[in-house]
């Protein structure tokens, strides 16, 4: 777990140009820069099931100027990852509530064109949802970085093939246009963003249970590797507004989170179930109506302050989790109950063989025996340990001097 994801774009000329010649015109221009505005959408899924897919990142961009600046845009993520980890989700948002529930409003599928479809609110345009070519060919292609610590990042590049198509339909006046995409969260990138740990020793761990710790972090600039802060530096996007959904199972208890969230809420699982189930078989239905009803979601939300916008976002939450070797635990308190009484009845041997000369103490007397005499030879060699050890360095530290 950590370093943090990044988002910029690479200028065109032309299009800077023209936006720049448009807002003198209007006397909007602000220090002769121009920054596309845009809204993001991260969903972080976890604790589902293999059967449905688990622990994945959704991200949505919507971009609510024009892209006429854009040659091409980034998403840096501080892992290695394939291409193959990621898919497109636009057409999943047509079915059942979906756009209600990705967007928190009433929302309706308007005209459908080559890779594009346009939604309406209350009967006025709201937003043009773009389906994004994954393949060799398409959209989008991921390289990858190696940084200062020799760690491996991965870079998802957006073409101009896939900027110059919602410029072409934002210059017919849909403006506000959206994309939406899923990257599954395998291998090493299956830590990026969570790590659980052991609050004690294993012992315990069952009774106290273990501790995982979520993370995620956008456009945290000291925490760009050099490679990153250097091209990223020019081209920063107009953040608006950054909405987290974090999706968690009941059974882990939140503990502690860095900030207070906007909303926390169940999961709807019929407004979710096509998102994601798509057209799920009767078993992963089945698996999915008895995993949502104890699902929630922590929603944190940023929004630009002053006509300043986001320049960077942070959540961090902790949670709680009962262990998964509850059994184990259980079996060594049977078994030490049985120790236990084994030696307590040879105590009572003992003290019948010292005090009244009858027979030998038996072998819980003697396991007894051993017992103490283990215990004391392991506190004896704990106390003795660290002076013999700093002795042991100090005769070493006489060597070198010598020699």
């Amino acid at each position: 777990m950590g370093g943090t994801l990044a988002l910029w774009y690479d200028e065109r000329d032309k299009g800077t140009e023209m936006v720049r010649g448009a807002q003198r015109l209007l006397g909007l221009e602000e220090i002769g820069c121009v920054r596309p505005e845009v809204e993001l959408h991260f969903n972080l899924w976890r604790d589902l099931n293999t059967s449905i897919e688990t622990n994945f990142l959704d991200i949505g961009l919507r971009f609510r100027t024009s892209l006429e600046p854009v040659k091409q845009f980034y998403i840096y993520i501080p892992c290695k990852i394939h291409s193959e980890h990621l898919r497109d989700i636009s057409q999943v948002l047509k079915f059942g509530q979906t756009l209600d529930a990705v967007f928190n409003s009433v929302i309706s599928l308007g005209d459908q064109g080559d890779r594009y479809y346009k939604t309406t609110n209350a009967g006025r345009h709201f937003t043009t949802i773009y389906s994004i070519d994954f393949s060799v060919d398409g959209d989008v292609h991921v390289e990858y970085i190696q940084n200062d610590d020799q760690s491996t990042g991965s870079l998802i590049i957006f073409t101009e093939k896939l900027c110059g198509r919602i410029r072409k339909q934002q210059a017919e006046g849909c403006l506000n246009s959206y994309i939406r995409f899923r990257l599954y969260l395998k291998g090493p990138a299956s830590e990026v963003f969570s790590q659980e740990i052991d609050v004690n020793d294993h012992f315990t761990v069952p009774l106290i249970g273990r501790l995982e710790l979520t993370e995620f972090r956008l456009n945290e600039k000291r925490s760009y590797p050099s490679s990153i802060a250097e091209i990223a530096r020019k081209g920063q996007f107009n953040v608006a507004q950054i909405h987290y959904f974090l999706i968690r199972d009941l059974r882990h208890e939140l503990t502690m989170q860095h900030k207070p969230f906007r909303k926390v809420r169940r999961l709807e699982g019929k407004l979710w179930r096509h998102y994601l189930l798509d057209n799920g078989d009767e078993r992963r239905v089945a698996e999915y109506e008895r995993l949502a009803d104890r699902m929630v979601i922590y929603h944190w939300r940023e929004d630009a302050q002053d006509k300043s916008p986001v320049e960077d976002f942070v959540a961090f939450a902790s949670f709680r989790a009962s262990a998964r070797n509850i059994w184990v635990y259980l079996l060594i308190a049977v078994l030490l109950g049985a120790v236990g009484s084994s030696l307590a009845t040879g105590v009572a041997n003992i003290l019948k063989w010292r005090d009244y000369d009858v027979g030998p103490p038996g072998w819980e007397g003697w396991l007894m025996l051993i017992v103490l005499f283990g215990v004391a030879f392991g506190g004896l060699a704990r106390l003795l340990a660290p002076p013999s050890l700093r002795l042991l360095r100090q005769i070493a530290s006489w060597r070198r001097k010598i020699l």
